[in-house]
């Protein structure tokens, strides 16, 4: 049986990023960030630890390249 990943609320996403509630719901509406929808409402959207990492991963630039 494969665990269930953490889930992030889209505040705690916000906070993580250093960024506002506002342009983390921006980036999921123009689906650069995938969430979880646990109802119909977006205050029930999540967004996964996987997924967080990935749109971190697409934007990360420069640094030593291997």
């Amino acid at each position: 049986m494969s665990s269930v990943p953490r889930l992030f609320k889209v505040v705690e996403v916000a906070e993580r990023l250093g960024a506002g509630v506002d342009w983390v719901y921006a980036r999921i509406q123009q689906g650069e960030l995938a969430v979880i929808e646990l109802g119909d409402t977006r205050k029930n959207q999540r967004v996964g630890e996987d997924a967080l990492a990935a749109f971190l991963t697409e934007r990360t630039h420069g640094g030593a390249e291997k």
